[in-house]
């Protein structure tokens, strides 16, 4: 974050942008659409505790709601307009918005499931290691991190054609980020996308998952089915059989 940006002056843009975060809400964003349609199908089965970071004015949080009704949902945001405006629309006893920041104080408990929905990319360079940190508390084993974000590409055209949308904190996003906040977190990506929402390649949706498991179940036998065993057989075969005709190749290209 530029030394002349300061927390009030983020805050009070967030809170001078709540009535666009209404009015996407109202349209529908396809931006929103498409990641929607991602997070739906990787995350896991039946989470029990969801957060969502940047929730703004809830409209995600209640669609998660309305999705998996059983959980307990979270939406914390820095903007105090739209956590009242999001209390106001969408909060219920199943779902909750606090004015947070997200610190390693934050939260005591762990979540299933969190959410940056066009969010991480706002997040200061100084102030990631603080959020991996927290995220890495408070992500439950097989707890998912699910992030939308504009591609490098994206923010760097945007710069310079449309400079007028970019916010007070507009990171790059590459891989070399994702892959500190998969180590800082103890996660793996499962998932990278690039999708094409106004322009080619212009967003991209991460998964990242806990697996507290993975040697064990790694290193643990697997069973083999009888098709599986039968297949192998025959490729066993099938590789015998071919083996003269690539040492021929071997020795007649090689000497």
């Amino acid at each position: 974050m530029s030394e002349k940006i300061t927390h009030n002056n983020v805050v009070s843009y967030y809170d001078e942008h709540t009535k666009f975060k209404i009015n996407d809400f109202v349209k529908v964003n396809p931006r929103v659409e498409e990641a929607w349609q991602t997070l739906i199908k990787n995350t896991p089965a039946k989470p029990k505790r969801i957060l969502e970071v940047g929730c703004g004015v809830g409209s995600i949080c209640a669609r998660m709601s309305k999705k998996w009704p059983d959980a307990q949902i979270t939406g914390i945001d820095i903007s105090v307009q739209s956590i009242a405006a999001a209390q106001k629309l969408f909060a219920n006893h199943k779902v909750n918005f606090i004015v947070s920041l997200l610190s390693e104080e934050t939260f005591d408990e762990k979540f299933d499931l969190i959410v940056f929905m066009d969010v991480y990319e706002h997040i200061a360079i100084t102030d990631r290691p603080f959020v991996n940190t927290a995220l890495k508390k408070i992500l439950n084993n097989k707890g998912k991190i699910f992030l939308s974000v504009p591609t490098p590409q994206n923010l760097k055209w945007s710069l310079i054609h449309k400079p007028e949308t970019m916010q007070p904190v507009d990171e790059h996003i590459s891989f070399d980020v994702i892959n500190k906040l998969a180590l800082d977190t103890d996660t793996e990506v499962q998932l990278y996308q690039v999708k094409s929402i106004w322009n080619t390649g212009d967003y991209s949706h991460v998964v990242l998952e806990k697996n507290d498991d993975f040697e064990s179940a790694f290193f643990s036998n697997k069973p083999v089915t009888k098709s599986e065993r039968a297949k192998r057989i025959l490729n066993k075969i099938k590789n015998m059989l071919t083996q003269p005709l690539r040492r021929y190749l071997v020795v007649k290209k090689l000497g």
